[in-house]
């Protein structure tokens, strides 16, 4: 599988005023997970099927600020779009398979791109560098409902709401 491309749609970071960094944390290191409430809007859509690959149109809308009586240095949301390509290395008959690895693996790295972002601006933000943790999005794969939506302003899509399991760190 190969990211072709990739934009952001929208990107909001913004310090959170009467925050405090607790001084047995480095600012180099993750913020903990912990403390933090991250929910991911996820999308799919096909849109080129040719005989040795298949391109998706793949979709985050990424949220995160802090839990209910936590401190978090910022509130960050970002959209963002990208084209992956899944070379079809599978036997015929495994459209849906193509479609699951390519949402997994396409909204992971779709999700680096954003973590990379976050860090960028907020090093240069008023309470430091802000680098998101590791999350996994291999949930994506369970058999769900999936109400339809649209990635960009294409055919409709798949569609998934969720809380994003988290890592202690990186």
């Amino acid at each position: 599988m190969q990211l072709l491309e990739y934009v952001f749609d929208g990107v909001s970071v913004q310090p959170v005023q009467g925050y405090k960094a607790d001084p047995d944390v480095s600012p180099t290191l993750v913020f903990f997970p912990g403390k933090l409430n991250i929910s991911a809007e996820v999308g799919i859509e096909l849109f080129a099927e040719e005989e040795k690959y298949s391109d998706y149109g793949v979709r985050l809308l990424l949220k995160v600020g802090p839990k209910a009586d936590e401190q978090a240095p910022y509130l960050v949301q970002v959209n963002a779009r990208g084209l992956v390509r899944m070379h079809l290395v599978q036997a015929e008959g495994q459209a849906e398979e193509r479609r699951v690895r390519a949402m997994v693996n396409g909204v992971s790295l779709l999700f680096g791109a954003v973590r990379e972002l976050v860090v960028t601006i907020t090093s240069r933000s008023v309470h430091g560098p802000f680098l998101l943790p590791s999350v996994s999005f291999s949930d994506l794969a369970l058999p769900k409902g999936e109400p339809v939506a649209k990635v960009g302003a294409r055919k409709p899509s798949a569609k998934r709401t969720k809380k994003v399991p988290q890592s202690s760190g990186d």
